[in-house]
């Protein structure tokens, strides 16, 4: 039966139903027609448009406000902190929300927001006005992607769950893949053009979520994204979360340290005393995120590290020795070999977090929401304190900064999981 059902309308009435065709309205033959699509059609390639997008606006709004503006490295630092604190907030204080209302109209409101608000930056160049349709723009992304993680998790656990995530991490990451040689290549031509580029990529994920919420039956028919309820299931929620999300929270809070300094103070970096173009900086970070890729591909196919916490130390613990092997790096190559390995740690602590976040979770959205508020906190803290420590120090004393939050966390991690043991 779901096999006619996904058939267009005249071939599933049987002969003759070319004729009866005509009967039908046109919004049920669309909907006859879609009925075999699921969630993952809409969920995959949005987030990879919005990643992209994403990818595009980190790094080119590094180069935009260079080249605009000439803002120090602090003031950049602080200005992508700025608008991570903003998106951080939305995750916190809207997090009710996400497990309360659909997933496609939070998507929705998020892409079109996202647009507008980047419309305004790219229109009117004054700096204060820059930070204000930043922040309103990293508001409206926060509500994207816990939704939209919450909705792709619903009703799953264990194996499922995981694949599920690596195919959803592949996505985003496939989509950043490109981003940053795609921004270099775009800032070298002219400064404002990657925020046309995103302008245009959150549009079209804008038409193409609209689109598929009105013509296909399992995205409109579909429950509120992270939140598990009788209904869902048949029978009461019960809650069976493990604590070793708290321990991997540490680690993502740590890790995204490290990926705050690799994204805003690096580019910086290379361009100032590696003297690299735009075009090679954005290359490096594309090398970063393809490594990235293969973590996230290599995680979705093994288990072994499912609620063990002594492979979060060792992810974590791996990533302190890569940042101080990096305070002895002299060339471009082997600062490249460092950053694409540091990546695929990393890789591991946000699936860690990810996973042992919603695993036993009956409100994932929101369990989400503080998985998305904890990678971005970190991101904060590289970003504005690795931007600071490079305009009055040195490069090497923002990689010694993320080394000692590195082991810092390995620290709280082992104290957390002997208490844990214990009990």
């Amino acid at each position: 039966m779901g096999e006619i059902l996904a058939q267009p309308a005249e071939f599933a009435c049987g002969r003759g139903g070319l004729i009866m065709g005509f009967f039908i309205p046109r919004r049920e033959r669309f909907r006859i027609v879609f009925s075999g699509i699921g969630k993952s059609a809409v969920i995959y390639p949005s987030t990879l448009l919005v990643a992209l997008g994403s990818g595009m606006l980190n790094l080119g709004l590094i180069f935009f406000m260079r080249d605009v503006y000439g803002a120090s490295p602090g003031l950049i630092g602080w200005f992508m902190s700025f608008g991570t604190l903003v998106y951080v907030a939305g995750c916190i204080f809207l997090g009710p929300l996400f497990d309360r209302y659909k997933p496609r109209y939070l998507m929705i409101g998020a892409t079109a927001g996202s647009a507008l608000f980047l419309v305004l930056l790219h229109v009117f160049r004054f700096l204060p006005l820059t930070f204000l349709f930043f922040g309103l723009q990293q508001l409206s992304v926060s509500f994207f992607w816990p939704p939209v993680m919450g909705w792709l998790s619903q009703n799953m656990e264990g194996k499922t769950l995981n694949k599920a995530m690596s195919r959803f991490n592949l996505s985003w990451s496939f989509g950043l893949l490109i981003s940053p040689s795609l921004a270099g290549f775009l800032s070298e031509r002219n400064p404002a053009l990657p925020v046309s580029g995103a302008i245009i990529l959150f549009a079209g994920t804008l038409l193409l979520i609209t689109g598929a919420a009105l013509a296909v039956p399992a995205i409109s028919r579909n429950i509120s994204g992270g939140k598990i309820t009788a209904t869902d299931t048949g029978e009461k929620p019960e809650d069976s979360s493990t604590p070793l999300r708290f321990s991997a929270w540490i680690g993502l809070f740590a890790g995204f340290i490290v990926t705050g300094m690799i994204i805003t103070v690096f580019p910086l970096f290379a361009r100032d005393t590696l003297l690299l173009s735009k075009s090679m900086v954005g290359n490096l970070l594309s090398l970063r995120v393809f490594a990235r890729i293969i973590g996230f591909f290599l995680l979705g196919r093994l288990s072994f590290w499912h609620f063990r916490g002594r492979y979060q130390v060792a992810s974590i613990g791996s990533l302190m020795i890569l940042m101080l092997l990096m305070t002895r790096v002299q060339t471009t190559a082997f600062f490249a070999l460092l950053i694409a390995v540091a990546s695929m740690s990393n890789a591991f602590n946000y699936a860690n977090s990810m996973f042992h976040s919603v695993a036993g979770s009956s409100r994932r959205a929101g369990r989400l929401a503080i998985h998305e508020s904890l990678l971005a906190g970190g991101y904060i803290v590289g970003s504005a304190a690795g931007g600071t420590l490079y305009q009055h120090y040195s490069f090497m004393s923002v990689v010694v900064f993320c080394a000692a939050s590195c082991g810092a966390a390995m620290i709280a991690q082992v104290v957390f999981l002997v208490r844990i043991r214990k009990r």
